[in-house]
């Protein structure tokens, strides 16, 4: 015997006052039926937040086993033996939540006991400031871990857990800034559920709950480990001078990963080695002071992770041509500065790899080089080093020439002619 026990738990809020901030607003028609006209329009409501907001439905499932032995006799053959009975149980809840602003009765029905109302309402949803969040893939980026409890840095040990905020939250910022992503907070949950709180409760107006159930998921992950940070000083004494000269040197290394957050399919897995001698660091940091160095590493750092990154999944392009003769490129704020030579290639045909068949990308073809002249927050512009301006056009791909000569070396050869992208996400 089966039984089946239906639950629906559903809130709704009527009139609910939206001008205070940006909504969008659907109308759905719908049918709603009840024993009395108020059933019927209340159903209908509820159909129509569900059709809107999706409705979200769990079940449980119990399964009841009784056993019953028997025997039986053919002649001189007995059987022995169990009858299985069982009987199942199972739940089911959905639960849907959402706001009215408003509906209408277009239609009034009743046949023998029952009302059958048609309704047309209107379905607030809290829209998000600015540009859509679901017009960028989603990511976030999870605090990196540690292999030690702390790091010395010229003989002051920075605890793990600082040094995994200082550099996370730095990864946080360059990411952001490439404007490519839609990046979600995943550190600062505390604060969040105390405004959360602060909306539900009695003193907030009803209107501010629609700002709750909006939450996003993430696209991808960037996890890692820090494996060391250090700032190490030594002394180098000159004997005909009778002096000594001290030499810093920092060092970082990481490993880090790139995931698909639904599948848990790594999407990109790479190390960085940032070794940084006396020399690099007076370029970064005029002082000696070892906060403002470390401070200077880790900027470093999560420049580099976040530059290969974007070199794999949106790397950048020209956008446009200039009638002074400079390119326009499609990412500016700090992930780009000026000065920065880019090697640019035509892109070619499909490269399909012959084992999975899957796109590697296209191929590529070297045709310039330029140099970035300006930065503003969405983009930059730079000039032609190498190479000429008729041989450029809009939507050619630029890769920094550290990089590009980086690739190059794997690749078995320092000509600037062809390469295969990596595959697009």
């Amino acid at each position: 015997m089966k039984i089946f026990k239906v639950i629906l738990i559903v809130t709704i809020f009527l009139n609910v006052a939206v001008s205070t901030f940006a909504v969008d607003i659907t109308e759905v028609e719908v049918i709603g039926t009840g024993f009395t006209k108020q059933e019927a329009i209340y159903a209908g409501l509820i159909e129509a937040v569900r059709q809107v907001n999706g409705v979200k439905i769990a079940s449980q499932t119990q399964t009841n086993f009784s056993y019953k032995e028997f025997s039986a006799s053919q002649g001189a053959k007995q059987e022995e033996g169990t009858i299985a009975k069982n009987s199942i149980n199972k739940d089911i809840s959905s639960n849907s939540k959402g706001f009215v602003d408003k509906y209408d009765i277009l239609d009034t029905r009743k046949e023998q006991n029952e009302w059958s109302i048609t309704l047309l309402v209107s379905i607030p949803k809290y829209k998000t400031p600015g540009i859509s969040p679901h017009s960028r893939r989603k990511i976030a980026i999870i605090p990196f871990r540690t292999t030690k409890s702390s790091y010395n840095f010229q003989g002051q040990q920075i605890p793990s857990s600082e040094i995994s905020r200082q550099f996370t939250q730095k990864l946080v910022t360059e990411i952001t800034q490439t404007r490519k992503f839609t990046v979600l907070d995943r550190e600062y949950m505390e604060e969040f559920l105390q405004e959360k709180n602060l909306v539900l409760s009695a003193d907030a107006p009803t209107s501010e709950q629609m700002k709750i159930g909006e939450v996003l998921g993430v696209d991808y992950l960037i996890i890692g480990t820090v494996t060391d940070a250090s700032l190490l000083r030594t002394a180098h004494k000159i004997e005909m001078l009778n002096e000594t000269t001290y030499k810093d040197q920092a060092t970082f290394i990481a490993d880090y990963r790139i995931m698909v957050m639904a599948t848990r399919q790594i999407k990109w897995s790479d190390s960085i080695a940032l070794t940084l001698p006396s020399k690099e660091l007076k370029k970064l940091v005029p002082s000696k002071s070892s906060e403002l160095i470390q401070q200077a590493m880790l900027d470093k750092a999560a420049e580099m992770i976040a530059q290969r990154a974007m070199e794999n999944i949106y790397p950048i392009r020209i956008s446009q041509l200039q009638v002074n003769g400079q390119f326009i490129l499609n990412q500016g704020g700090t992930t780009v500065n000026s000065g920065d030579l880019l090697d640019v290639f035509r892109p070619g045909k499909k490269v399909i790899d012959q084992y999975t068949g899957e796109s590697l990308g296209a191929a590529e073809t070297w045709v310039a080089t330029l140099q970035v002249v300006r930065v503003i927050p969405k983009m930059s512009y730079a000039k032609v080093t190498k190479g000429t301006m008729e041989s450029i056009q809009e939507g050619y791909i630029c890769r920094r020439t550290a990089i590009a000569d980086d690739i190059r070396r794997k690749n078995g050869t320092t000509e600037k002619k062809e390469k295969k992208l990596k595959p697009k996400w």
